[in-house]
């Protein structure tokens, strides 16, 4: 409870006198705060006692309604008991006299309902079972004990003989006793604090100074007394906590015991080592190491599943909360473990080694594995999923090699690789967590309480740093690095090819076109920018051609709809994936000459520019290029026949007209399905298509001359042509107008006969009653050769055909996603005309498919005609094209003269897949998958027979 290793409060002076009570040095601001931070300010200031302060709490934090609990107060309760411990919020005397069974029934009722609404969170799941937990495990150890001698009337009497003479036989303490009496006794049983266990300690230490030679019989009550008052503070070692229990206990919690000797006897083993030298790491150590943290996983196990399900959850109270504090205090001490392992493993050396030998490498991955199981204990919702998953995967590719160690050469480094990466996502998400739950609320009310601003501003980052989850960054970190290392890379992934030399760098959160640095920015200053977060589905020609080059933070697939717009624009696009490159690339903001970007497949450059660079860029015409040169390929290619409007067409007779027939009906999409569908139906096609059907150009129009608004769209159409011409100026008025069109198209259905036809098509009524459909957009403005509009338009996924409501709105919002104001502004910057816009919309059977792939037959960075690209994913393909999941996929490189021959440029660390909600319409659900031992990573052979099938239907498709 009271942290004594962090006390920033008052100095305690042992004193012969009763002293003045102690001074409050807070101050009590409650204006423009929220009510959370509120009601503690204005609680905390009427509350000058320890005990006040707890009664306080009790108030707010014992709810009406367990399962309603406010995370805000939960949130703001935990900041203010941690400063109560640490004496940030000083705890003084209040005149009156309450023993410190008053504060253990207060701290009893407050653990109860703490209980019962961590109980009901974890029961709900998601994002609130994850903030509940973490803000409750943090308010546990800030209560006092409420254990049967802490509850007694008079509780912790040692201290009352201590002060009249036990152990001082010959009264050579009688000065001591007095400072004891004053400053410890007379005040622990009027008005106890934190401050107190303070006081204790520097009485201890005075005690047992060398050269003092006070009795041992005396030294040894006090010491005795020290144990009982950390006991009621919270503040014993876990060990202590577990000797205590298990004694108290007789052997009585079955396997919980048992657990809890086995981490005794594993801490016992390595406490018994030395530490290493800084060389090559111990194997010794390392094996102990992995065995203690393996033991305490279990016991963690143990103790939580008997706390909330097994024998221990009825027991009493008291014996819970010591329990779940032995629980916490193990994952505080799993900390210990890390720490000692990663100095071991080189990690914090200066530099820190970049090298790991197989046995390095595997108890690196078995520490991450014991990181990642202990955070998930903690985490609840998914964020306990997504460790265990990590836990599993780190502890199998520990063990993955034939000789029963990680897998070795570079794709065994691969595998780590994507390990890591996983793990360092997971990690980084808590963190993120962590900093929303904290960050904010700890400024507000040590603002508030007049808290010292250094201790305001580290609080965050002491909540972090302290935890088992930073033990996994770290883990993660040297495993990626030595994994780089081992294969040649340098955390840079170049995406799309290019060089930049002269611009500006500018750091943006996301490609936002209205950002000011992106909006400021043109082609005689053009800048580059590094992106915090992407999701993939960016546009890059409506950031005009002042953006010469981005740089993102994070992974991305190569052929995700970003990557291949930023391809078709000439935008160098880089994906930075070591933090320590994001720090270098963070620190040329400030370059007086602009960056020089090197971006090649084989290797990436950032660096200043030198000082006689222009303010161009080897990258910077290119976008310039693009949007000058709209109108050669726009006219022709916005062409829409639409004299088959409000009919379906089948792909079968979609194919039989010649290609550009069948672009003018259905556009570029519909037209290549229902060639791929002729192509598989070939026998020596190793491939089958999904059935579909189109409802052609013209078809949105048609229905909005039934439903009669035909006259307003058209006007709305003209007003949009006028807005998007006008440029940068009239974005609100384009934005207004595309609302006002996207609201009309989604009132508007096609036909009960196109319906019925599309039931029709799907054998709906013969035998099915529910048939699953992707219903997707196919325009005659994308798909094109200088405009591709990849994953512009919408597509919905998962609807159910033989539904008429369903299918209609799931057309009619395809329809409407034609004039979203992304849309708008993509073909306005590639000279297109809102009017001749045109969207058809393509139904074809929805997949289940167990691994999603993009494919190119010529390999998109190098341009070799003889080397095919495939990029794969588990599940729905949207992972791979708009990139909304973070992570890498299974990416291959094929040589196409020699069938089967591959090389696995990564392994996907993707840590979830998207699949259809077979119970929802429209929708796909995540589902935590495991692809490091998913067959793609493990099993060479069916790999490179996939990678053939991919070059042979490639090929076939290209004849």
């Amino acid at each position: 409870m009271a942290l004594l290793s962090q006390w920033r409060g008052s100095k305690v002076e042992l004193k012969n006198n009763k002293g003045d009570g102690g001074r409050r040095n807070n101050h009590w601001n409650a204006n423009n705060l929220p009510a959370g931070a509120r009601s503690i300010v204005e609680a905390d200031r009427d509350a000058s006692s320890w005990r006040q302060k707890l009664q306080a709490m009790e108030k707010i934090l014992c709810f009406d309604d367990p399962g309603w609990a406010d995370v805000d107060a939960l949130g703001y309760a935990s900041v203010y008991l941690f400063w109560v411990g640490v004496g940030a919020v000083a705890c003084v005397e209040d005149g009156t006299h309450y023993r410190p069974n008053h504060h253990a029934g207060c701290a009893m009722r407050i653990y109860e309902s703490l209980e019962a609404v961590e109980r009901l969170a974890s029961d709900g799941g998601g994002r609130r079972a994850e903030e509940v937990r973490a803000l409750i495990r943090r308010l546990h150890p800030r209560l006092p004990a409420f254990t049967a001698e802490f509850m007694q009337s008079v509780p912790l009497t040692r201290i009352r003989d201590i002060a009249h003479g036990k152990g001082d036989r010959d009264g050579k303490c009688r000065e001591v006793r007095q400072e004891i009496k004053h400053t410890i006794q007379n005040k622990l049983h009027r008005c106890a604090g934190p401050e107190d266990l303070v006081a204790t300690e520097a009485m201890l230490a005075k005690l047992t100074a060398p050269g003092s030679d006070y009795p041992e019989e005396f030294v040894e009550e006090f010491r005795i007394f020290h144990r009982e008052l950390k006991d009621f503070f919270n503040a014993s070692t876990v060990t202590d906590r577990l000797d205590r229990l298990l004694v108290e206990g007789g052997g009585g919690v079955g396997d919980v015991a048992e657990a809890c000797r086995g981490f005794m006897r594993a801490k016992t083993t390595v406490d018994g080592i030395g530490h290493d030298n800084g060389g090559s790491a111990d194997v010794v150590l390392l094996a102990a190491l992995e065995g203690a943290l393996s033991a305490l996983c279990d016991a963690r196990r143990a103790i939580d599943n008997a706390v909330r399900h097994g024998e221990l959850s009825s027991a009493a109270p008291d014996q819970r909360q010591q329990w779940r504090l032995a629980e916490i205090g193990l994952e505080d001490y799993a900390f210990v473990l890390l720490s000692r392992g990663i100095n071991a493993l080189g990690a914090e050396s200066d530099p820190p080694r970049a090298v790991l030998t197989g046995v390095e490498t595997r108890a690196a991955l078995r520490f991450l594995a014991a990181a990642s199981a202990a955070t998930a204990l903690s985490a609840g919702g998914g964020g306990a999923e997504e460790f265990a998953a990590v836990a599993r995967e780190a502890g199998d590719l520990a063990i993955a090699g034939s000789d029963g160690m990680p897998p070795s050469g570079d794709e065994g480094a691969l595998r780590v690789r994507a390990v890591a990466e996983r793990a360092r996502r997971a990690a980084e998400d808590y963190c993120s967590l962590l900093s929303e739950l904290f960050d904010g609320r700890a400024a507000a009310l040590g603002g508030a309480l007049g808290i010292n601003e250094g201790t305001v501003d580290v609080f965050t980052e002491g909540q972090i740093r302290a935890s088992v989850v930073f033990q996994s960054t770290k883990l993660a970190s040297h495993l990626l690095r030595a994994a780089r290392t081992a294969t040649g890379e340098a955390g840079w992934d170049c995406l799309v090819p290019g060089e930049v030399t002269g611009a500006q760098l500018k750091c943006v959160a996301r490609l936002d076109p209205s950002d000011p640095a992106i909006a400021g920015a043109c082609a005689i200053n053009p800048v580059v920018l590094l992106v915090t977060s992407a999701d993939g589905d960016e546009e890059v020609s409506t950031l005009g051609p002042g953006v010469a080059g981005i740089l993102l933070c994070h992974a991305l697939p190569h052929l995700s709809h970003l990557a291949l717009r930023a391809r078709q624009a000439r935008v160098p696009l880089v994906a930075i994936e070591d933090p320590a490159l994001v720090q270098l690339a963070q620190s040329l903001q400030a370059s007086p000459s602009g960056v020089r970007l090197s971006a090649q497949p084989s290797n990436v450059t950032l660096e200043a520019a030198a000082k006689e660079a222009g303010g161009g860029g080897g990258g910077s015409p290119a976008p310039a290029a693009f949007a000058a040169a709209p109108a050669a390929f726009a006219a022709a290619a916005l062409f829409a026949d639409v004299s088959r409007a409000g009919k379906v067409v089948p792909l079968g007779e979609l194919g039989a007209l010649s290609w550009d027939s069948a672009v003018a009906v259905a556009g570029s999409k519909a037209s290549a399905c229902s060639r791929l569908s002729a192509i598989a139906e070939d026998a020596a096609a190793d491939f089958r298509a999904p059935p579909g059907a189109v409802l052609p150009f013209g078809s949105m129009e048609a229905a909005a001359v039934s439903a009669g608004v035909d006259r307003h769209l058209f006007s709305l159409l003209d007003a949009l042509e006028a807005a998007s011409s006008s440029g940068k100026g009239a974005a609100e008025e384009t934005a207004r107008v595309c609302g006002e069109l996207q609201d009309l198209v989604a009132t508007l259905r096609p036909s009960p006969q196109a319906l019925a036809a599309f039931s029709a098509q799907f054998s709906c009524g013969r035998g099915a009653d529910k048939v699953k459909v992707m219903v997707r957009s196919s325009g005659n403005a994308e798909d094109l050769a200088g405009l591709s509009a990849a994953g512009l338009y919408d597509s919905i996924a998962n609807v159910d055909v033989c539904q008429p409501d369903s299918l209609g709105a799931a057309v009619a919002e395809v329809w409407a996603s034609l004039y979203t104001p992304r849309a708008v502004g993509s073909r306005a910057a590639a000279g297109v005309g809102q009017r001749r816009a045109a969207m058809a919309v393509l139904v074809q059977a929805m997949l289940v498919p167990e691994v999603s792939f993009v494919l190119n037959t010529r390999h998109p960075l190098t341009g070799d005609a003889n080397v095919a690209y495939a990029e794969l994913a588990l599940g729905h393909g949207e992972t791979l094209a708009s990139g909304a999941v973070r992570g890498t996929p299974w990416r291959l490189s094929m040589d196409r003269t020699v069938p089967g021959k591959a090389t696995v440029n990564s392994f996907s660390s993707f840590a979830a897949a998207l699949v259809p909600d077979l119970n929802g319409d429209g929708l796909l659900r995540s589902e935590t998958v495991n692809c490091a031992s998913h067959w793609l990573t493990v099993d060479a052979k069916r790999r490179s027979e996939l990678a053939g099938r991919l070059v042979e239907a490639g090929g076939l498709i290209e004849q």
